[in-house]
């Protein structure tokens, strides 16, 4: 007797063998039960989930001679036939290969004969979407109104291509992927009746590259046990199976987690010596780094791993001495460097060059905690504490006393050094020549605002704050802090073509089209950031609470979008167009006649280059005077042409 595959050996029989899928089983045990069998029922879901198997399985328990039944006996000849596949009231027809109308003609002409052995005749059409319209077409009728014998079974990976006509007639089953402990399970049980010794991760590792399919898993099974004999080892399952090897994954995480980059970099280069994708180890990877997130995120969040429980606890271990947040970021960036791996003709180069991305990943500081630095820097800086002084800075800086004044007084313009006052309280010191960095005003008690700086009268004080270089100027200026110097006592204001400035206003009654003009030049002034914004747009209206701004093709808008919320593109939205509350920006489409600027230079510059030519060649006046030397000269525009001998010049000649 010939090899059968463990898939068909194995295949179930009763509605109870089918695993995964029992909101389909007990649904149809149910309808058989009481008598509510439909005539029509259309089996979809992805492949190797028990479509078909569950389409025999219901036509055993229609046509048993005990039946209809839930539970088909499988002894009378009617069971036995439709197990064998040579059931004559069972008719199983290939969609993909009989697709016509011809064929199914042939199936509404046999469909009036009653069956030869059991209660119904059952026609299961497997890849029915393969079927042409015509043939779906002329279906219908037979579909809507068969005879009371005969029952249509549909199976389909993709419903979407059947036709909502046929979709109206059918009750309809969609079939669900298999948990991968159900598979693992399943495996079990036909490795225990097989003689097959194999641990549970070498059938975890199967389970998960058959994603879901029952068949897919258990040929996987098949291949492992020709590979590797009746007791295969896991090294040799992930080995057939192309897989990567859980520790170089592990060795991998924990490097990240730790920043070891020798531990990434030896992993990669034993993962590209065993001769795996490094697309397949990302892959990996990334769901290995998904695992781990999960695991941290909180104990309910545990139940979504598909991982035994050793690898969870490892897990567990591993993650309790890091944030979720480095995980969280380090899986982007391994998200993007898997698309980079996988169309990349040198993978390795790309992948080590990630390691000094990934093991630089530090937890982010949280808002509030800079928000309160934040506000004590500027309390303490309000108080004249400034900021705190480094220990090298206090033992070189002497003693200076800063108190705020009410009023600012105008500085002597007496060639005195500038004065940068970090915050910073020197000592005195008993120098003969003063070496000043900071501004300070050489009177004998000068009063300083803004940072209020007021020197105690010294003999000739040595101040040397953050090592500047003293800078003379006739005029001092305070600087304190992060402050900008001011000489003058009332400095002028920023204009709207200033990059941090402020939208100049306009008037009430400035139209829409004005307002866009001015919200494009201020965006403009940001720099070349901007300049998606200011000459790749077109206004098309500002109607109610929607600004609609369409741009010249897709990548320009999507350069826009990824702006939306830039904070200069805020502010100048909110000052143009006030009562507009949202932006809609769109790509423009067909021949719609909103220009943007660049469009608009380019073509005023096309019109004037054709008029320039234009002219020129309507000008009747141009005289070419001929030169005894053989040089023309143009008489109108300047222009030098070609020489012409005086040999082949037959005015020369005459």
């Amino acid at each position: 007797m010939s090899y059968q595959a463990i898939a068909r050996k194995w295949r179930p029989t009763t509605f109870a063998e089918i695993a995964g899928q029992s909101h389909v089983t007990r649904t149809l045990q149910n309808a058989i039960r009481l008598g509510r069998v439909h005539h029509a029922f259309l089996f979809s879901g992805p492949r190797g989930v028990g479509k078909t198997t569950a389409a025999r399985t219901l036509a055993r328990c229609l046509n048993c001679a005990e039946g209809p039944t839930p539970e088909p006996c499988g002894d009378c000849a009617s069971c036995k036939e439709i197990l064998a596949g040579s059931s004559p009231d069972v008719i199983e027809i290939d969609g993909a290969s009989n697709n016509s109308v011809d064929d199914i003609r042939d199936v509404r002409e046999n469909v009036r004969y009653i069956p030869v052995h059991g209660k119904s005749k059952i026609y299961i059409v497997d890849e029915v979407h393969m079927l042409s319209k015509g043939a779906f077409n002329a279906l219908l009728k037979t579909l809507e109104e068969p005879p009371e014998h005969v029952v249509f079974m549909f199976a389909t990976t993709e419903p979407q291509r059947i036709p909502d006509t046929i979709l109206s007639r059918v009750q309809r089953f969609d079939f669900k992927r298999i948990p991968i402990n159900v598979v693992v399970e399943r495996l079990q049980t036909i490795c225990e009746a097989e003689g097959i010794k194999i641990g549970e991760d070498s059938l975890r590792l199967m389970a998960r590259a058959g994603e879901g399919s029952m068949r897919d898993a258990q040929s996987l099974l098949d291949q492992v046990i020709s590979f590797a004999g009746e007791e295969p080892s896991l090294d040799q399952v992930a080995d057939i199976l192309g897989l990567v090897d859980r520790r170089l994954l592990y060795q991998m995480l924990t490097g990240m987690v730790k920043g070891d980059a020798d531990a990434c970099l030896q992993a990669i280069a034993a993962v590209y010596g065993y001769g795996y994708e490094l697309s397949e180890f990302t892959t990996e990877l990334l769901e290995l780094i998904r695992n781990a997130t999960l695991v941290g995120l909180s104990p309910q969040s545990r139940k979504h791993l598909d991982v035994p429980d050793d690898e969870r606890s490892r897990l567990e271990s591993l993650v309790s001495e890091v944030s979720s947040d480095i995980l969280v970021r380090a899986f982007q960036v391994m998200l993007e460097v898997h698309d980079q791996v996988a169309r990349s003709s040198r993978p390795r180069l790309v992948l080590e060059m990630a390691v000094a991305r990934l093991i630089s990943i530090r937890p982010a500081q949280p808002i509030d905690r800079l928000l309160a630095r934040m506000e004590d820097l500027e309390r303490r800086i309000r108080d004249g504490g400034g900021r705190v002084s480094s220990p090298r800075e206090q033992r070189t800086a002497p003693d200076l006393a800063v108190r705020p004044t009410e009023e600012a007084t105008e500085p002597e313009p007496e060639p005195e050094p500038e004065i940068t006052v970090a915050a910073v309280e020197p000592e005195p010191e008993p120098e003969p020549e003063p070496e000043i960095v900071a501004a300070v005003e050489s009177e004998p008690e000068p009063e300083i605002t803004v940072a209020a700086v007021e020197p105690e009268p010294e003999p000739e004080p040595e101040i040397t704050v953050a090592a500047v270089e003293p800078e003379p100027e006739p005029e001092p200026e305070i600087t304190v802090a992060a402050v900008e110097p001011e000489p003058e006592p009332e400095p002028e204001a920023k204009t709207a073509s200033d990059d941090s400035g402020i939208p100049s206003p306009l008037p009430d009654n400035a139209t829409a089209v004005e307002r866009f003009s001015a919200l494009r030049q201020w965006l403009g002034a940001g720099g070349i950031r901007y300049e998606v914004w200011d000459e790749d747009t077109a206004l098309v209206a500002a109607d109610g609470a929607v600004l609609h701004i369409v741009f010249p093709s897709d990548f320009k808008q999507t350069l826009a979008s990824q702006m939306k919320d830039d904070p200069r593109v805020v502010q100048g939205i909110e000052a143009y167009f006030p009562h507009c509350k949202r932006l809609s920006l769109t790509c423009r489409e067909g021949d719609e006649a909103r220009h943007t600027a660049r469009e608009i230079k380019a073509e005023d510059a096309r019109v004037q280059q054709a008029a320039l030519e234009t002219q020129v060649e309507d000008n009747e006046d141009v005289v070419q005077v001929r030169m005894k030397l053989g040089a023309t000269v143009s008489g109108v525009d300047g222009r030098v042409d070609q020489a012409v001998p005086p040999a082949l010049d037959p005015e020369a000649q005459a």
